[in-house]
C-alpha cells in the first residue's frame, strides 16, 4: 500500500511539473504575441519604454545594473 501511495505522489508531482511547464510556455507565447518580454533574471515584465530604447533588452534595469556590477541576480 505504501508503494502505491509513493507512486501516486510521484505521478501527481510529474503532472504538476508538466502543468507548470505548459503554463510557462503559454505565458511566454502570449507575452511574445503581445510584444512583451520578461526579465530573464527576475521574471518581471520589462517596461515598454526600456524595450523601445533597447529592443534586445533581456533584463529589467535593476537586474541589468546588477549584472553589469557582477552581482548575482536576487
Amino acid at each position: 500500500m505504501e508503494r502505491f501511495a509513493d507512486n501516486l505522489d510521484l505521478a501527481q508531482y510529474q503532472t504538476d511539473l508538466l502543468t507548470m511547464s505548459a503554463i510557462a510556455a503559454i505565458r511566454q507565447q502570449l507575452n511574445a504575441d503581445a510584444g512583451r518580454k520578461d526579465c530573464q533574471d527576475c521574471g518581471v515584465p520589462i517596461p515598454q519604454a526600456r524595450l523601445l530604447r533597447v529592443p534586445g533588452a533581456r533584463r529589467c534595469m535593476l537586474c541589468q545594473e546588477r549584472h553589469e556590477r557582477g552581482l548575482n541576480p536576487h
